[in-house]
């Protein structure tokens, strides 16, 4: 079922917002019983323009502080600011004049990747970069490039691994300045299509290991 229709009341209200240089959501209390992303879409549908530019909120600017000076992952911090992108939250802490080295970014990313990749590192190893991701809070793509940047000096591939029968191997990193493992060779078709159907029998509690070892002799 839809929700309660809108009235022409409050389409007035939308389109006063949209023909002045307001917010929406400072003038919320004009739609009593309405949410901001209820109206924002209500507004979409009638054609009208609002202000890409929304005040922040005392709330916001205090979570903002805490992802800001904290050890927190931006990357976790800003699911806590739902209406805010990393780019208007960097220029909301520079406004306001909030430090710290968690709102930096350089040419690789992030200023905070490259040290959390090192203690994950430095806990367990070797590590993909999909699991460095995961532990750190970055992006793989943050992970690949901070990897990259420091790769044969503060990081090394220290082995190969497959995430699936028939995908290329992929890196497994640690931490050093000593040459890379040798990288696999991958794996021919037919040998991965072969090994994939034995491992299907397997599951299927099709397989004789006797009839394994007869065609083994005969060959």
């Amino acid at each position: 079922m839809g929700g309660r229709k809108w009235s022409e009341q409050e389409d007035a209200v939308l389109r006063e917002v949209s023909e002045s240089d307001v917010t929406l959501l400072s003038q919320m209390h004009r739609l009593p019983g309405r949410e901001w992303n209820s109206a924002k879409c209500r507004a979409s549908k009638l054609g009208l323009a609002l202000s890409n530019h929304v005040e922040w909120t005392e709330e916001e600017r205090a979570v903002l502080r805490e992802i800001w000076t904290s050890d927190m992952s931006i990357k976790v911090g800003m699911k806590r600011l739902p209406r805010r992108g990393y780019d208007a939250a960097r220029s909301e802490a520079q406004r306001l004049g909030i430090s710290g080295k968690r709102g930096r970014t350089g040419r690789i990313g992030y200023a905070f990747v490259k040290p959390a990749i090192i203690a994950a590192l430095e806990k367990e190893s070797p590590l993909r970069a999909d699991q460095l991701a995961q532990i750190t809070g970055a992006t793989v793509r943050q992970i690949h490039k901070t990897l990259a940047a420091g790769r044969s000096t503060t990081f090394r591939v220290d082995d190969w691994s497959r995430k699936s029968t028939f995908g290329d191997p992929t890196a497994c990193w640690a931490l050093g300045a000593a040459p890379d493992a040798p990288r696999p060779a991958r794996k021919p078709t037919h040998v991965s299509q072969k090994e994939s159907a034995a491992r299907m029998r397997v599951r299927a509690g099709r397989f004789n290991p006797f009839a394994t070892l007869v065609s083994q002799v005969a060959a």
